[in-house]
C-alpha cells in the first residue's frame, strides 16, 4: 500500500475515499492532533492540580488571637468557626462588649487569613495555561466571594472595619 497514514483516516495517492481521506490528506491535521493532545494533557494536569488543591483546602484551618490575647478562634476552610477558646481567664475581668469585640476580632482575623490562603492556593488556576495565552484563566471576584475586608487587608495591611466597630462599642456606654 503506497500512501500516507494519519491518526484520523487514510489517504492514498490520487484516490479519495470519503471525508476522512480529505481530512487525513490535510498537512495541518498532524499539527492539530499534536495541539489537541497537548491541550488535553494540560487539562488533565490542571484537573489533577485542582483536585489536590481542593483536598489540601478541605483539611485547612487557621487560628487567630484577638489583639488583647484574650480569645483564640479557629476557622475551617469555608470560614466556619470550629473552635473558640478564652485564654488565661481574661474574660472574667472583661465587660460583655469587650469580650464580644475580642471574639469578633479573633474570628474575623482567622476568616480573613483563611480567605487569603484559599486565594493563594487557587491563584495558579486564575492564570492562562502555559503555551496557551489565547485561553485566559478564570476571572474570580475575590471581594465578592470573601468580602472587601480581604482585599483591603492585602493592600493596606489593616482591616478598615475594626476601628469603626471599636468606636461603636465604646459609644455603647458599656466599654
Amino acid at each position: 500500500m503506497s500512501g500516507w497514514e494519519f491518526g484520523i483516516g487514510t489517504a492514498r495517492e490520487g484516490k479519495d475515499e470519503g471525508p476522512d481521506a480529505a481530512v487525513a490528506a490535510n498537512p495541518y491535521t498532524e499539527s492539530l492532533n499534536a495541539r489537541l493532545a497537548e491541550t488535553l494533557s494540560a487539562l488533565e494536569s490542571v484537573t489533577s492540580d485542582m483536585a489536590r488543591a481542593k483536598a489540601e483546602l478541605s483539611e485547612a484551618t487557621h487560628v487567630a488571637r484577638s489583639p488583647d490575647r484574650s480569645v483564640e478562634a479557629t476557622v475551617g476552610p469555608q470560614g466556619q468557626l470550629v473552635d473558640l477558646r478564652f485564654l488565661d481567664n481574661k474574660y472574667r475581668t472583661m465587660s460583655s462588649t469587650e469580650l464580644a469585640s475580642s471574639v469578633l476580632e479573633a474570628v474575623s482575623q482567622a476568616r480573613d487569613a483563611m480567605s487569603r490562603q484559599v486565594m493563594e492556593t487557587m491563584a495558579p488556576f486564575t492564570q492562562p495555561l502555559p503555551g496557551m495565552a489565547d485561553m485566559g484563566g478564570m476571572d474570580i471576584d475575590w471581594a465578592d466571594l470573601f468580602g472587601t475586608g480581604v482585599s483591603d487587608e492585602q493592600e493596606t495591611g489593616a482591616r478598615k472595619g475594626d476601628a469603626r466597630l471599636r468606636d461603636e462599642i465604646d459609644e455603647d456606654g458599656e466599654g
